[in-house]
C-alpha cells in the first residue's frame, strides 16, 4: 500500500511538472503577459514612424490617405489604429493615414451681399475651414464684409489651399447685442457649429482631469454664463468641460437624455 502511495504521489508530481512546463512554454511562445505600449505617431513623417516602430519592433502599413487636414504637416500621420495608448503584441502591424502631399487650390468665392449663414455654407462646401468672426460697424447684422486669412485681406477668386481655416468680416448691425446662449451639457463636437450659430467666437476652453473621450466631454460651465444680457456678436466664450455628471443639475442631465433619444431617432429615420 504504501509503494502504491508513492507511485501515486510521483505520478501526480510528474503530471503537474509536465503541465506547468508546458503553460510557461506556451507562455514565453505567445508573450503572454508581456506587450508593447502604441506610441502617438501624429505628425510624425513616415521615416520617423519607420525608425520609432523598428526599435519597437512594430510593423505598419498606410491605408488611403484621404482629406487634407491643415493641422498636420504635408505627409505626416494624422490618424492610426490601434491608437496611441493601446497595448499589442510584438510584429504587430498598426494602419495609418497619412496626410496627402498634394493639397487643391481653390479660389475664394465671392461674398458680395451674402449673410453669415449663405457664405459659411459656400465655403464648406468648397472644403475651407471657418475660423474667428470679426465684426465691424455696419448697419446690417451678420453680411458679409471681407475674409481674412492670418490677418490679411484675402481677394475674391485668390488662390487658397483646401482646408485653409479663414476669419470673416462681418458687419454688427449698428452694435447689435444678444442674450448669452446656454451651452452647459453640449457636447465638445458640436460646439463649433453652436458657437456659429450664435453668431459667437470661441474662447479659451479647460478639460477636467475626468476627460477621456475629449469629443464627448461636455460643457459644466461657461463665460459668459447663460443668460447673460448685452452680450456683443463676436464675443469670446470660454468654456470648461467634464464627463463627470455629478457637475450637472438634474434638469441637465433630463435634457441631454432626451437629446441624445432625438439624435438617435433621427440617425434611424435618416438612414
Amino acid at each position: 500500500m504504501k509503494r502504491i502511495m508513492v507511485h501515486l504521489f510521483l505520478g501526480v508530481f510528474v503530471l503537474t511538472a509536465l503541465v506547468y512546463g508546458s503553460l510557461r512554454a506556451l507562455e514565453k511562445l505567445t508573450m503572454h503577459g508581456e506587450s508593447i505600449l502604441v506610441p502617438d505617431l501624429r505628425s510624425f513623417s513616415i521615416y520617423e514612424v519607420e525608425d520609432t516602430l523598428s526599435s519597437l519592433q512594430l510593423r505598419f502599413s498606410v491605408v488611403d490617405s484621404g482629406a487634407y487636414n491643415a493641422d498636420f504637416p504635408r505627409g505626416s500621420v494624422i490618424d492610426q489604429l490601434p491608437k496611441s495608448g493601446s497595448r499589442v503584441k510584438q510584429d504587430r502591424e498598426l494602419y495609418l493615414t497619412v496626410n496627402p502631399k498634394n493639397v487643391s487650390l481653390i479660389g475664394l468665392p465671392n461674398y458680395t451681399d451674402r449673410s453669415l449663414r449663405q457664405y459659411m455654407s459656400v465655403l464648406k462646401a468648397k472644403g475651407f475651414r471657418i475660423g474667428a468672426f470679426v465684426y465691424e460697424d455696419d448697419e446690417h447684422a451678420n453680411v458679409v464684409l471681407g475674409v481674412l486669412f492670418q490677418d490679411s485681406i484675402v481677394e475674391i477668386d485668390q488662390k487658397l489651399e483646401k482646408s485653409t481655416k479663414l476669419d470673416l468680416v462681418l458687419g454688427n448691425g449698428q452694435g447689435r447685442q444678444i442674450e448669452m446662449p446656454n451651452f452647459i451639457g453640449d457636447a465638445q463636437k458640436n460646439m463649433n457649429r453652436r458657437l456659429q450659430n450664435s453668431s459667437l467666437n470661441m474662447g479659451e476652453f479647460y478639460y477636467d482631469i475626468s476627460v477621456v473621450d475629449t469629443p464627448n466631454a461636455f460643457v459644466f460651465k461657461q463665460e459668459p454664463i447663460p443668460e447673460t444680457k448685452g452680450v456683443d456678436l463676436g464675443a469670446f466664450v470660454n468654456l470648461w468641460y467634464t464627463e463627470d455628471s455629478s457637475h450637472l443639475t438634474i434638469d441637465t442631465l433630463e435634457l441631454m437624455r432626451q437629446d441624445s433619444l432625438k439624435a438617435r431617432l433621427d440617425s434611424i429615420l435618416n438612414d
